[in-house]
């Protein structure tokens, strides 16, 4: 376990270009949060889950399979059941196929700061979430990865965080090979986004159910 995060070893859960298995679990609890990281090849999915997993930095992963790990996290003092999926892009999907937007609590939409094409494509995968879920507002956070390689940017602070803006969401420019914190921290903003909103939705139905009762 590492101290300064409070999260347990991470289990590796699963492999493959599926979830159809995992839909028909039982839905997460406030404890319980499910991640899938999203967005094009070679933004640096695997290296910002890898970083937040285990704190170390990793350049090259295989980009044919998706991966389910498994942990637990403090957040506040509160432990956090986590699963997070490491999605790959399957016919340019960037991961957001049903079957993923519908297991998942929360989305991290990742592009790279060096790419204006991985920027872009975000909007398309938000659209996907919105309709999966049937609803305008799910828990998602906008990530600016590679914020190190300023020589090469193509999409500024500004625009990342103009588009998180335009989703109502959280934004942040991090960079998976240098900054831990930073990844720890975006992962950990998405996780108490979802488990308040699994808080404001379970009020709802309570009051939507009570006054039936009444």
């Amino acid at each position: 376990m590492s101290a300064a995060s409070g999260m347990s070893e991470p289990t590796t859960v699963s492999t493959g270009s599926t979830l159809r298995p995992y839909l028909r679990r039982k839905k997460s609890s406030l404890g319980e949060t499910k991640v899938a990281v999203l967005g094009m090849e070679g933004v640096g999915k695997s290296a910002l889950s890898v970083r937040f997993l285990t704190k170390r930095f990793i350049g090259e992963y295989d980009q044919s399979m998706e991966t389910k790990y498994k942990c637990t996290t403090s957040i506040e003092g509160e432990s956090i059941a986590f699963e997070l999926l490491d999605t790959r892009s399957f016919n340019d999907d960037h991961g957001a196929r049903e079957e993923v937007l519908r297991w998942a609590d929360g989305f991290m939409l990742v592009y790279s700061v060096t790419s204006r094409k991985s920027y872009d494509i975000l909007q398309d995968v938000r659209r996907k979430i919105e309709e999966a879920k049937k609803a305008a507002h799910a828990p998602v956070i906008v990530v600016g990865n590679k914020a190190d390689l300023a020589h090469v940017r193509q999409v500024t602070q500004d625009e990342g965080q103009k588009l998180a803006a335009e989703f109502s969401c959280a934004f942040l420019e991090v960079s998976a090979s240098e900054d831990v914190l930073k990844v720890i921290e975006a992962f950990h903003i998405l996780c108490k986004e979802i488990i308040e909103f699994k808080r404001r939705s379970r009020t709802f139905l309570d009051r939507v159910f009570g006054l039936k009762k009444s």
